[in-house]
Order: structure tokens, then C-alpha cells, then sequence
């Protein structure tokens, strides 16, 4: 936490370096949560990109309550469901989302590892959208409950409930498919 806090003073002071080593230490991350919210990793590149560019232009005001993390994965959630928002429509399902950038010398198990994670993000996507968005905060966030419940501004027994709800409902959805 003080590295990032010395990376937000220093960003502050605009210093260049500071803002490519956010980015390099959170992008990955962030681009996880924004390709599950999203379902479409072009989105989630252009929400990650916004979200990096108001940083930028909001660095002299900010006030970060948690961690630069936890404030980055909030701006995400909520960039992910403004564009949710204009689009109108259920996210399509693209099951490069989940591709794993190290590839495998393995054919077979690259190819089993590309069904497990079609059949996921298909099951996510099924979910409305508040349990995804609890669901993938905590799973491919990191975020614990009292942390998501404070970003989003709802009651950690809101942010449990949607989680035992999307869990739930994902094993459901992937017994189905027996994949579970």
C-alpha cells in the first residue's frame, strides 16, 4: 500500500513513469474483471483504457478511501456497467475472454482448458448482473466481501447473498453441462 501511495503522489506530480507503473502492475488484473463483466474483450480493453485516462485527469483530486487497487477495480465495475448500460443488451460470449496469454505446449489440455472457460463465461454471462459483478470482483479481483460491499455501496450481507446466488446458479448452469 505504500508503493501505491508513493505511485499516486508521484502521478500527482506528473510524473509519466508513475502512470506506466500502475499499469503495469495492475493491468492485467484489471482487464480480467472488465472481459468477465463484459464478456468482450475489446470493451474491456476501451474500459480499461478510460478508466486509465479520467486516472490521469483526476490524479490532483483523488481521494482513495482503500487501496489503488480496490479504487481501480471499482472504476472498472463501474465503467463495465456504464457501457452495459448504453449498449442495451446482454454481452455476447466470447470465449477468448478467458484465454490464458502463456499458452500451453499441451494440445489436449489447451483444448479442454478452452471448453471449461467457453462454458464459464457462457454461465456467467447467464447471471444477472449484479451477482457477476460481486462474483467476478471477488473471484478475479481479489476483493474481499466488506470491500466489495463498500465500493459498490451496499450492505456486506447484499454482497454475500449475491455471491451464494451466482455461485449457485454457475454450479447449476455448469452441472448442466457436466462440466462440474
Amino acid at each position: 500500500m505504500l508503493e501505491d501511495r508513493i505511485l499516486l503522489r508521484r502521478l500527482r506530480a506528473a510524473d509519466s513513469d508513475a502512470l506506466q507503473l500502475i499499469y503495469e502492475k495492475y493491468a492485467d488484473d484489471l482487464l480480467a474483471v472488465a472481459a468477465s463483466l463484459l464478456s468482450d474483450i475489446h470493451a474491456a480493453e476501451d474500459c480499461l483504457s478510460d478508466v486509465f485516462v479520467r486516472l490521469v485527469g483526476n490524479a490532483g483530486s483523488l481521494k482513495i478511501r482503500f487501496n489503488l487497487k480496490a479504487y481501480l477495480m471499482c472504476c472498472v465495475a463501474n465503467r463495465a456497467r456504464d457501457y452495459l448500460r448504453k449498449q442495451e443488451r446482454k454481452p455476447d460470449c466470447q470465449p477468448d475472454t478467458f484465454e490464458n496469454p502463456a499458452k500451453r505446449d499441451n494440445p489436449l489440455a489447451r483444448l479442454i482448458e478452452d471448453e471449461q472457460a467457453a462454458a464459464l463465461l457462457d454461465a456467467l454471462v447467464q447471471l444477472p448482473y449484479q451477482q457477476r459483478e460481486v462474483f467476478v470482483l471477488h473471484v478475479r479481483g481479489g476483493l474481499n466481501f466488506p470491500r466489495i460491499a463498500g465500493l459498490l455501496d451496499v450492505s456486506v450481507n447484499t454482497v454475500r447473498s449475491r455471491y451464494r446466488y451466482s455461485v449457485d446458479k454457475l454450479r447449476s448452469l455448469l452441472n448442466k453441462g457436466e462440466l462440474l
